[in-house]
């Protein structure tokens, strides 16, 4: 009983220990209010990849609490480093928010020699004037806008290039890229790019690529760009060169152009062929087949009509049977033509061809020949007149008739309804067709004429269609005073019903008893007639024929 009063006690004094404590605790408890905070808050994404295709877009946005300064004007503030010895100004702002641009943040790290496509860190804080904020660190990446700028030539350079040397190095151009970065997230490659001085770069010449800041071309390779570029050989002219850099990024291609530099090139005379043969996959790719030579004109021009199937390719060799020396498309200029690193010329659309291998610009011309449309004073210049159009076998000849008055004009349309692609008489060799600075073809006398068109030769002739024909040759011993007449059927087709031997040939006169404009059968073009360099025609066999003269096809049939 003693024991359990005495344990009671215990717990009782216990109870008032602790009682008495926790009064103590109380009394000596102060309560204090958290210190006023002026906090930039992180973002909420601390990599900055800056888009050049979206400019306006937000950079970012930063936000910040202050608790500090009432009614103030914050100051935004970028630096390079964490201790702001050197801070960027980059706005002002009254509200709790600022925010820039991809165009104004981009300018302002250009500005400050930021190179592009690295990650660059860069610290951002507020300043009031009296009170600064914490600083936060984004790591940004801006795009290129400097321009490269060409250190080697300058405008005074001058240049003969050589025929003995043709590997050795002509020409060679460095240049800085004052944006460009040894870590470089994005691969840079520059374009070397030519054209006529004083054209603005109309007409462009890429004459190779780098991805460094140097370019080396030799003489022979240099001497092509030149003449394909308009160039004369052995005439010192000016070109114009600049650097165009191409930056592959996710958001796309962004480009930069050098400013230009003037020098001056005289190009040797390019060696042209002697002949030429085309070879591809509409012959099957035989070197050796001798049908697919060029007509060569004499004055480095070779022409050629052919039809493909869609996507056909083919390409150029000097001699027959032999693949050395083959010329291609150059990869990098378009409708230009090379020896060395090329390609083969690609035909999209099926159908039939006049290809023309020009190698006093070192180009190429593909144009398209299924039809031929005239178009003139004598129809009022409407070209939309189906009517108006050729006849041709699809040899590349295409004739017709047509009567003028003295002093029309004329010229050819590939398809009825469209400018798009005319020919017209090359202002500098009369009776040839040329689809560039061309001009009308003039029909000096009144009369009605077989014009003639031939994409083979790109040439064209205007003959009088005779009012009457007379078939003479072996049937008759060759007189023409006894040659029978042709019956007229409408204008420009005539014919007769004659009994021929196997071995007999003849021709055809406008006037009995005279040989004045004869007429027979084409050399080139089996079954076409012409007046000049002409053959007999030739009889096929024994039997009696009807022989038809039609000067709207330019044909003659014996049947």
């Amino acid at each position: 009983m003693m024991k359990f009063i005495t344990k009671k006690i215990g717990l009782l004094l216990l109870a008032t220990t602790l009682i008495f404590s926790a009064c103590k605790v109380e009394d000596s408890l102060t309560i204090t209010s958290p210190e006023p905070k002026f906090v930039l808050n992180l973002p909420g994404i601390s990599n900055v990849f800056l888009n050049f295709a979206l400019p306006n877009n937000p950079a970012f946005t930063i936000t910040w609490t202050d608790e500090i300064n009432s009614a103030a004007t914050y100051n935004v503030e970028l630096s390079l480093e964490n201790t702001f010895a050197n801070p960027i100004y980059l706005g002002s702002t009254d509200k709790n928010s600022f925010s820039m641009t991809v165009a104004e943040l981009n300018t302002v790290l250009t500005d400050a020699n930021i190179k592009s496509f690295t990650e660059t860190a860069v610290y951002i804080r507020l300043n009031t004037g009296s009170t600064t904020s914490n600083a936060i660190l984004l790591q940004i990446s801006k795009f290129a806008v400097k321009v490269p700028q060409i250190t080697s030539p300058d405008n005074s350079f001058t240049k003969a290039l050589s025929s003995s040397t043709p590997d050795d190095t002509a020409l060679t151009i460095t240049w800085n890229d004052p944006e460009a970065a040894s870590n470089s997230s994005v691969s840079i490659n520059y374009e070397v790019q030519m054209a006529l001085g004083g054209t603005n770069f109309a007409t462009i010449s890429t004459i190779g690529n780098s991805n460094t800041t140097s370019f080396n071309i030799t003489h022979d390779a240099l001497n092509d760009a030149v003449i394909a570029a308009g160039g004369v050989a052995e005439v010192a002219t000016n070109f114009d060169f600049r650097i165009k850099a191409i930056a592959k990024t996710t958001a796309g291609d962004l480009f930069r152009t050098s400013e230009k530099i003037t020098i001056s090139l005289a190009a040797f005379k390019a060696a042209i062929p002697d002949n030429l043969f085309m070879v591809g996959s509409h012959n099957g790719w035989n070197n050796a087949d001798a049908s697919q030579q060029f007509f060569n004109n004499g004055k480095g021009v070779f022409v050629k009509v052919q039809t493909f199937s869609a996507n056909a390719e083919f390409k150029m060799i000097p001699t027959s049977g032999s693949w050395t020396g083959d010329w291609g498309e150059d990869k990098v200029n378009p409708g230009k033509i090379v020896q060395d690193d090329e390609q083969n010329i690609k035909v999209t659309d099926a159908g039939t061809y006049v290809v023309i291998i020009d190698y006093n610009t070192l180009s190429y011309k593909l144009a398209k020949i299924n039809t031929l449309f005239m178009v003139g004073a004598h129809n009022g210049w409407n070209n939309a007149d189906a009517s108006q159009q050729f006849n041709t076998t699809g040899n590349g000849v295409f004739t017709r008739i047509q009567t003028f008055t003295a002093g029309q004009e004329f010229k050819m349309l590939p398809t009825s309804g469209s400018w798009d692609g005319d020919w017209g008489e090359d202002k500098t060799s009369s009776g040839n067709i040329v689809q560039d600075d061309e001009q009308n073809i003039k029909v000096t006398d009144a009369g009605t004429y077989m014009v003639t068109v031939d994409f083979n030769t790109l040439s064209y002739s205007l003959v009088t269609v005779p009012d009457a024909l007379h078939l003479v040759g072996s049937p008759n011993s060759w007189n023409n005073a006894t040659a029978p007449a042709f019956t007229k059927l409408s204008e420009g087709v005539f014919e007769i019903t004659q009994t021929l031997t196997a071995s007999d040939e003849f021709k055809f006169l406008p006037m009995q008893g005279s040989w004045s404009n004869d007429w027979g059968e084409s050399k080139k073009y089996p079954g076409m007639i012409v007046r000049d360099d002409e053959q007999n025609v030739k009889s096929p066999g024994d039997g009696t024929y009807k022989i038809t003269v039609d000067y709207n096809k330019g044909t003659v049939t014996v049947q």
